[in-house]
Formats: C-alpha cells, sequence, structure tokens
C-alpha cells in the first residue's frame, strides 16, 4: 500500500491523533496499519522516540536518565573547525540512538551566538553560519547514516532564552537571510536532514510554528525541504495557525491544541483535510524511517567503549584553545617533576554539560585533577579546592555518602502515595546524588498526592562548620542523626524555575561536624498542592534538592596562598556551571562570579607561573588577563575532559582549537549591547544588522574570531586562485601551502575570507618540518548577497577581496577577483 493509499483509508480522527506526540518522549501510532510511532507502549505498534541529544542520547526520563556518552557541547566542536569530528561525533550518537530505541534525535542546534550573554550559546557551534552549517550538516549526516533521524534547531531567530515563549524577534529580511537561516541554509545544502524543529519565539510578529512565510515559503518552497516540521516542547500556541504553517508534530504529548480540538476545526471547516493529509504523509514517512522497532524494550545504560572515549578525547582535546602562553609556560613537561599546585573545584568535579537539554547522565567522567595526577604523578600534584562556583549549594559528592540499604556509595530514596513517610510505598531507586525530580510517568502508579524520602550515611572529609541547602516544591524537612536542622515550606504554585533552576530559593543552615565521623541524613518532601504549569504534565511537577558543602564561608585563606607560593607552577579552574549556563535563561553578567575573580588574583599573585584553564560556554571576560601566564578556554568538553586536559597540559596533544566566537572586552563592545534580550514589549530588536560578531566595527577585541595560538608556529605562502572548469565565474579553488616552521607536530586552520566574511575553511595537520598544500572551493554562496528588491540572491558585477587570515584580524595574504558578469539565483 503507497503513503497516498495508506493516508486515505484513515479515519478522521487516526489522521488526527497522528499529528502529536502520545507521550512526553513518544509519538502516537496505529497497530492496525503498523505506522510506527516515533517510543509507543502499545505492545502492536512501534513507535518513534525522541531524545534531547546535541551532545549525547539522555534517553526518555530528564532526571533518572539511563547513562549515556557526554560529547563536548557544540561551542567546543565549533572550535575544532573539523567537519570530520562532527561526523564522526554524529555517527557515535547515532549507534546511541539506536541502543535506546531512539529515532528522532533533537539536534544539532543551529542559532548563532549573537550576545555573549546568551543562555544556551554552548549549545550552538558559532557566531558564524557558515562554520555553523558545515559542522551541523556534518553532524546531521553522521546521526542519519545509523538510521536515525537529526532534527535540526530552532528555526529560526532563537538567539535569546529571556521570555523565549513570548518574544518576537525584530530582524530586517536581508540581516535574516544573510546570518540567521544562512547557518540553515548551508546546512540544507550540505545535508538531508529528515525533520527540523521551529523556535518558540516569534519572528517579525508571527510565531514560528505559525510562520507560513518563513514554514512554508523559505522552507518547503525555496528550500525543497521535504520532512517533517516539528514543534518545540510546548512550541505550539494555537490549532489552526500552526497546521496551516505547516508543523507535522505538536510535541511533547499529549496533545494541547491538536486532539479534539484540531478535530472541532476540521469538522467546522476551518481547515481542509487535505491539508491534514499532507502533514500526515510526513508523520509516517519519518515514521518508516525511524520506527520503534521494540517498544516495550527496556532503555539501558550505555557503558564505556575504548572507540568512544578515544573520539570523545579526541575532539575535546581538538576544541580546547590556547589563548595565552607568555614565555611558552605550556607545555609543562612531565619529566621535569615539577611541583603543581591545582585550585578550584572545577578540577576535581568538571562541568561537562551545559543545563536544559544538553543535561544527561553521563556514562563516566574523568576529572582534570585525577589525570594531572595519572600524568604527572600523584606525589607532585597538590589541590585546593578554591571557591564555590555554585548559587545553589550541590549535592554532597557520592564518595562521602552511603545508601544505608546495601551499605555502599549512594543515597537511597523511597516514595510513597499520600502524605505519611513510611506508609503505602511505591518505589525505592539508589541515586547519585541528592536531588530528585519527576514531570513525567517514570514512577508507575505514583499519584499526585505522594512524598518521598531520600537517606544516607554522611562522612565529611575535614573538620568545620559544613552548610546544607534545601529547595522543594512541596514542604521539606532535613535532619541530622533525627534532629531537625532545616525546613522548607515549599511553594503555593508550580514555575518552571522552581523545578529547574531553584537556586534563588533556598534555604540554608550551617552544623558543626568531624571529619570521619558518621552522620545520618534524612530529607522527607511531601508533593505540592500546586496547580501543574501544563496540562502534558501526567503530575504536577515535584522537585527535591538538597546540597552539602565543606567550610563554605573560608574559601580563601593563608593555606591557599601558601600552597601557591610553594608551587612550581599553579593551574587555576575556574567555571560556569548550569545555573549561569541553561536553556530557559540567558546571563546577566560577562564576569566570573566574584569568588573566582578573587580566586585568580590571589593564587597568581602568589604562584611564581599561573595557567588558567576556564570551563565555560561562552566568552568572559577577563579583567585579571596580565596577572596570568597562559589561559587555555576548556568549553564543556565531555566526560573526558581531564584526558585531553592533561594531554594539552603536558604536550601530548598540541593545542590547535581556533576560537568559532569574539571574545570582547566587555558587555558594551558587543554589537548586540542594548537589544538584549527582550526590551518591555518583548521585542527583540537585531539593530547591529549584518555587524554582528566579527563583522562588526566595534573596539578590538580581548580575542578575535578563529584565534588560537599553538605550540609550534606555522607558515602560509603563497595564494592562487583559479577557475573551476565547466562551471560558473563565481566556482573557484583557492590554493595556498602550509608549513610547520616550529619544533612540534600540529594543526594549523586554513581560514579564507571574502570581503572579510569567512566563506571556507581547511584544517591541516603537519609534522615538524612538513609542507601541505591546501586547496577550498568557494561557490556562488561565497559572493552572494539578498536583495530585498528582487527576493533572491545576487552576485554583483565587480572586485571581490579573497583573504587568508590567521584569524578575523589578522590578515596573511590577499588578492582580488573581477566578477564581469552578476548573476541571481534562489534555492540552495
Amino acid at each position: 500500500m503507497s503513503v497516498e493509499q495508506l493516508v486515505q483509508s484513515l479515519s478522521l480522527e487516526e489522521k488526527v491523533s497522528l499529528l502529536a506526540g502520545k507521550s512526553y518522549w513518544r509519538t502516537a501510532g496505529l497497530a492496525k496499519y503498523n505506522i510506527k510511532p516515533i517510543k509507543q507502549e502499545a505492545k502492536s505498534t512501534c513507535t518513534v522516540q525522541y531524545s534531547d541529544g546535541p551532545n549525547g542520547v539522555r534517553g526518555e526520563s530528564i532526571h533518572a536518565s539511563t547513562k549515556a556518552t557526554c560529547f563536548p557541547c557544540a561551542a567546543l566542536v565549533g572550535s575544532t573547525f573539523n567537519p570530520d569530528l562532527a561526523h564522526k561525533m554524529g555517527q557515535v550518537i547515532g549507534k546511541e540512538c539506536n541502543a535506546k530505541g531512539v529515532g528522532l534525535l533533537l539536534g544539532p542546534t543551529i542559532n548563532l551566538h549573537r550576545s555573549p550573554l546568551g543562555g544556551r550559546n554552548f549549545e550552538a557551534y558559532s557566531e558564524d553560519p557558515t562554520l555553523s552549517g558545515l559542522l551541523g550538516a556534518a553532524f546531521v549526516k553522521g546521526v542519519q547514516s545509523e538510521g536515525v533521524s537529526a532534527c535540526p534547531k530552532h528555526f529560526v531567530g532563537n538567539e535569546c532564552e529571556t521570555n523565549r515563549k513570548t518574544s518576537n524577534t525584530i530582524v530586517d529580511e536581508k540581516t535574516l537571510r544573510e546570518l540567521y537561516s544562512y547557518a540553515f541554509q548551508v546546512l540544507f545544502k550540505e545535508s538531508t536532514p529528515w525533520a527540523i524543529m521551529t523556535s518558540y519565539n516569534l519572528v517579525n510578529g508571527a510565531f514560528m510554528s505559525e510562520n507560513e512565510e518563513l514554514l512554508q515559503g523559505l522552507l518547503r518552497k525555496e528550500w525543497g525541504f521535504q520532512g517533517a516540521i516539528v514543534s518545540d516542547f510546548e512550541g505550539v500556541y494555537s490549532t489552526v495557525p500552526s497546521v496551516m504553517a505547516g508543523v507535522a508534530l505538536e510535541l511533547p504529548g499529549p496533545a494541547r491544541f491538536r486532539g479534539e480540538h484540531l478535530l472541532k476545526a476540521i469538522q467546522k471547516c476551518q481547515i481542509a483535510e487535505s491539508h491534514i493529509d499532507d502533514l500526515v504523509k510526513d508523520v509516517i514517512a519519518l515514521s518508516a524511517k525511524v520506527g520503534m522497532k521494540d517498544e516495550t524494550a527496556v532503555e539501558k545504560d550505555i557503558l564505556k567503549e575504548d572507540s568512544t572515549a578515544t573520539l570523545v578525547r579526541d575532539i575535546a582535546a581538538e576544541g580546547i584553545i590556547l589563548l595565552k602562553n607568555d614565555g611558552n609556560l605550556l607545555p609543562l613537561l612531565p619529566s621535569k617533576k615539577l611541583r603543581i599546585a591545582v585550585f578550584g573545584s572545577p578540577a576535581a568535579n568538571p562541568i561537562i554539560h551545559g543545563g536544559g537539554s544538553a543535561s544527561l547522565t553521563s556514562s563516566y567522567v574523568i576529572s582534570p585533577l585525577d589525570a594531572l595526577k595519572e600524568k604527572f604523578g600523584e606525589e607532585n600534584i597538590h589541590y585546593h579546592p578554591g571557591v564555590p562556583i555554585f548559587k545553589k549549594i550541590p549535592s554532597a559528592p557520592i564518595s562521602v555518602m552511603t545508601a544505608p540499604s546495601i551499605g555502599q556509595p549512594g543515597v537511597d530514596c523511597f516514595w510513597y502515595n499520600g502524605w505519611v513517610v513510611g506508609e503505602n510505598p511505591v518505589h525505592h531507586e539508589i541515586l547519585e546524588t541528592t536531588r530528585t525530580l519527576v514531570i513525567e510517568s517514570r514512577i508507575s502508579d505514583l499519584q499526585p498526592k505522594h512524598c518521598s524520602r531520600m537517606s544516607f550515611i554522611l562522612r565529611p572529609k575535614t573538620t568545620g562548620l559544613h552548610r546544607f541547602g534545601v529547595t522543594a516544591c512541596g514542604k521539606s524537612v532535613l535532619r541530622v542523626n533525627g534532629k531537625v536542622l532545616l525546613e522548607h515550606s515549599g511553594f503555593d504554585d508550580c514555575r518552571v524555575e522552581y523545578v529547574m533552576q531553584p537556586g534563588d530559593f533556598e534555604e540554608r543552615a550551617d552544623i558543626f561536624m568531624e571529619a570521619g565521623c558518621e552522620y545520618e541524613v534524612t530529607i522527607d518532601t511531601l508533593s505540592t498542592t500546586a496547580p501543574s504549569p501544563s496540562p502534558i504534565f501526567d503530575i504536577t511537577p515535584q522537585a527535591t534538592s538538597v546540597g552539602f558543602y565543606e567550610n563554605l564561608n573560608t574559601p580563601i585563606n593563608e593555606q591557599l596562598q601558601q600552597l601557591a607560593s610553594e608551587s612550581d607552577v599553579a593551574i587555576i579552574f575556574t567555571a560556569n556551571n548550569k545555573e549561569y549556563e541553561s536553556e530557559s535563561f540567558d546571563r546577566s553578567s560577562l564576569s566570573l562570579s566574584p569568588l573566582q575573580d578573587e580566586l585568580i588574583r590571589a593564587v597568581s599573585g602568589a604562584a611564581p607561573k599561573s595557567i588558567l584553564v576556564n570551563q565555560t560556554g561562552s566568552p568572559i571576560s577577563m579583567s585579571w588577563i596580565d596577572e596570568v601566564d597562559s589561559i587555555l578556554q576548556c568549553w564543556y568538553a565531555g566526560q573526558e575532559v581531564g584526558n585531553a586536559l592533561a594531554d594539552i597540559i603536558s604536550g601530548d596533544i598540541n593545542p590547535s582549537g581556533k576560537l568559532p566566537v569574539t571574545f570582547p572586552k566587555c558587555i558594551e563592545d558587543t554589537p548586540s549591547f542594548g537589544n538584549f534580550p527582550t526590551d518591555e514589549n518583548m521585542r527583540i530588536r537585531y539593530e547591529e544588522g549584518l555587524e554582528m560578531g566579527y563583522r562588526a566595527s566595534k573596539p578590538a577585541p580581548l580575542f578575535p574570531f578563529g584565534y588560537g595560538k599553538s605550540y609550534t608556529e606555522f607558515e602560509v605562502q603563497g595564494l592562487a586562485i583559479k577557475r573551476t572548469a565547466s562551471l560558473t565565474a563565481v566556482d573557484l579553488t583557492v590554493a595556498t601551502t602550509v608549513t610547520n616552521v616550529g619544533p612540534v607536530a600540529g594543526g594549523e586552520v586554513v581560514q579564507v575570507y571574502v570581503d572579510g566574511v569567512l566563506k571556507a575553511f581547511r584544517k591541516v595537520l603537519l609534522s615538524p618540518g612538513d609542507s601541505h598544500a591546501v586547496e577550498v572551493t568557494l561557490d556562488k554562496y561565497a559572493f552572494s548577497e539578498w536583495s530585498s528588491d528582487d527576493k533572491r540572491w545576487i552576485v554583483k558585477p565587480r572586485v571581490y577581496s579573497i583573504e587568508l587570515r590567521q584569524d578575523a584580524n589578522t590578515l596573511l595574504a590577499s588578492t582580488t577577483y573581477n566578477v564581469e558578469t552578476g548573476l541571481s539565483w534562489s534555492g540552495l
């Protein structure tokens, strides 16, 4: 039976059922037609399961998710300038999707870094659309080579998280076409994704899930997209307009604006059934490709695999950027037996991913501290935790907690129906952290009115005044050795920030404890009676978070400065955790937390030499830049971050990462300053137009786009251009020669710009003394601009500057190319 015949055989009710998720992570299916849902519960059908996944496959649960490989974030992948690595990453993630029964991977993120304050920048590749599109395309092809659909997101204009469901992106047509949709256009030119996700926001007054001009006009007609258009989660705000715009799937399930609402609209002749048929065909085509083979299979952990570990380590190392290296302090050779002092909790507990959709439970984590001990010898590494980097006190490390039920590291968590702890038990689980979250039906038979108890034996590592913190949706009580230490009253409503970002609502209390002593800790929580913020949730979201931190009030002291002064070199680790960088909000400052700035100054002032290792997903300001000798921008480097950093620091690997974004000196220097985030009317005005990122004529940046140092030196010689035979006048080959004139092997990125804008690049790896002839191609994309009058791309007859640049601000060589006859075009 053809798809056309199958659609005609469906009842109207059956058609409508396919146009929205059935549950939070699965689409609907129809058993008698063997239409595969895209993870469903009916045994006789095959559903499609979807999962967040820009840096790994979390699976069906936001909390208590099965383990997966945590790859580096997209900003780090952007720093590699290496599509081959993005492709390999996509392949492995595709394989892990298959292992978890996931058919639709919600990624990659193709939005641009318009402002360094964008809360979700880490999840996107770059401020440059060509780099973003080419890396995204490679990732898409890698994922789909494993029979899993990629789903590029968020189309389009979603460069701000503040008020993202009501914000209105105001952008002129030329800027939209040459920057923000251009990244998606490059991706579609180089790959064929089977699905695409709309963004939450409005663009020029129309919600993207209702924007016929961009979804039907640009995406479908001009670019010829044949796949399924899906909404972001709760990103559909209407019944008729979203259907008319071509959104095939309202996610997640159950439907809010479809289902009965859509049936009534069709019956009232507000929508033609033929239009519904077109969307149903899209869903059926997608489910035929990626529908679940076994809906009853239990999702399993992804365990460590050597080949995957090597790939994650290689990507991380290739994306770490050497920003500063005064006196060639790096690399540190293990043979010198240096006394190395390491400062900062991110050394022991690295930030391997950002918050929100990028969060997952990693298969394992190699910390920088452990890897440095292995590389340089434990006797040569001396550690101090530095200062707190958090807003909300984090969970105690699992190493100091024992679950009484098993006598092993962990936390017992018991769930009960009703509000009496100990009565009507429903579920027991062992947690690795003191945090619980329920927003979907992961615990069967759990009723809306319920309670939970977390219980563990705590053995502090130090003696002193230690601090607990509690935040919860419902009323909570924390007891130590049976005595009440802390109570939290919960909330009368249930906002997203209470569940996802509870740091501002934490209750804290101090208690004196002795190192090595055992303390029995219990936390009892009642479910909140607040109404659910969304009908898609099976129960009102419930979240409890318990933090513990030793000696919180004395981070910078004489002991810290003495350790620094007695070292040969100090390595300072800084970071933004998911309380600072996450979806659903934007950063408020370009700076690190004030205590971290104090730590940098205290250590660098006392140590003979100092190295800063920064784990953030976006640029930071560096008021202390002259006080440290070397700086490594590490991004969120995934679960092999420790090994990758140890490889770089020791010189086993030569850093070759290049900045995919501009690092400004201060936020006032950024082109979007004053127009980010929203104004009082929820508008985000892209008034800087095309002068975004490195294209802007703002003051000189701290570090320019494309910048990154090496332990060796390269020479780029020659710049030759030739037309490609039998093609158009703007199909060119640009040739040059790169030579490694330094002492060690390394990688260099050949960056080709046209009139100051990146249009092509190629990464080469060279041994000392080796030369390599490099060729890159340019085509109509490199010379075209959008004509708002003609509604077409045009190549003007004029002289163009073709440039080799070391970075966006450093010209190596240039030549001119004259296009004698212009042309215009549309499509891809």
